[in-house]
């Protein structure tokens, strides 16, 4: 299905006080035997936002993440969250390999992480999935709250 049969109608919800955020109509397939292959479609999806070179001071800290991913109401029943963080979680650390941008070295830096899963309202025959991925330096005096980002 083609870029052309979705829509976007999701809040865009961020960690409060992120330093980077993206915002990506895709889903997160998590079974075993395409997990690969949904790791490097979507840091393929998610390259010139990984590249950001801004986040270079951030790529050996310790972090905080916010992962919120909206799902149509069969994926939403479906789908272990557990599950959906280990893939993104593998999606945004380093790949030894493929030399390709990342978000962080080792996912042992990310200190505390907070994963929402959403129903996403149906609009027609359009695909409503959606993933939001937001992160800052991990500051524990500060609360992992979600907020909602307005797009202009």
């Amino acid at each position: 299905m083609g870029l052309a049969s979705k829509i976007n109608l999701n809040p865009l919800l961020v960690l409060e006080n992120a330093i980077g955020f993206i915002h990506d109509l895709q889903v997160i397939i998590t079974k075993k035997e395409r997990k690969t292959e949904i790791i490097r479609e979507s840091r393929n999806r998610l390259e010139s936002w990984l590249k950001n070179r801004y986040f270079d001071q951030y790529r050996n800290k310790k972090l905080d993440l916010a992962i919120v991913i909206y799902l149509d109401k069969n994926r939403y029943r479906r789908q272990d969250i557990d599950n959906i963080a280990k893939v993104i979680l593998d999606m945004l650390k380093k790949d030894k390999e493929s030399g390709r941008p990342y978000l962080f070295k080792d996912d042992s830096q990310v200190i505390r992480l907070l994963i929402y899963k959403i129903e996403t309202k149906k609009f027609g025959r359009y695909k409503t999935n959606s993933l939001v991925i937001s992160f800052r330096e991990h500051d524990p005096k500060k609360q992992m709250i979600l907020v909602e980002q307005n797009v202009l």
